[in-house]
């Protein structure tokens, strides 16, 4: 035996030398076959594994879309009704213009026995709705009653309250 051949010297003599591939690796692992690590073949484990990421994706991303829906797009109150003056109406916004306005509400107003503490705070998107809320309410003080849907969460384009008015009955 020359000490310069040293090619077959980590074979025995009845296993084949494995093919390599032109700038291949293989993989020597015991009891696998020797597969290149170019990525020709990719093990069904691997398969079955990105199978189920992709469902669990699929499913985390309905599960955000529906809670998303719940709390911004659906309101937990469609009619709702108070009545009182309305003492304060304005137009903002930086990007998305909408009315916001404030209303002394008559139950806090009649009840002599607890301290006022709140105004009730409202959004008007629609413009003719907005319009006609503001000839009602200027001058002298008008009772009205705002029908309104109150949502769970705020959005930039439905103005920077919960409360949404949809109509504006004049008493």
């Amino acid at each position: 035996m020359n000490l310069d051949d040293h090619k077959d010297y980590f074979l025995e003599e009845d296993e084949p030398a494995p093919e390599v591939p032109q700038g291949g690796v293989i993989d020597f692992t015991p009891g696998k076959p020797a597969v290149p690590a170019t990525g020709e073949s990719v093990p069904k484990k691997k398969r079955k594994g990105r199978k189920f990421l992709a469902w669990l994706i699929t499913i985390a991303v309905l599960v955000l879309a529906g809670i998303f829906f719940v709390r911004y797009f659906n309101p937990y109150a469609v009619e709702a009704r108070t009545t009182g003056y309305v003492t304060e109406f304005e137009k903002r916004g930086i990007l998305f213009k909408t009315f916001e306005g404030t209303m002394a509400t008559e139950s806090a107003l009649a009840d002599s026995s607890k301290i006022y503490d709140r105004n009730f705070t409202f959004t008007v998107p629609d413009e003719v709705l907005a319009r006609k809320i503001q000839n009602l309410s200027t001058g002298t003080p008008r009772r009205l009653t705002l029908v309104y849907e109150k949502y769970y969460g705020m959005l930039p384009w439905r103005g920077g309250s919960t409360n949404v008015v949809t109509a504006v009955l004049e008493d």
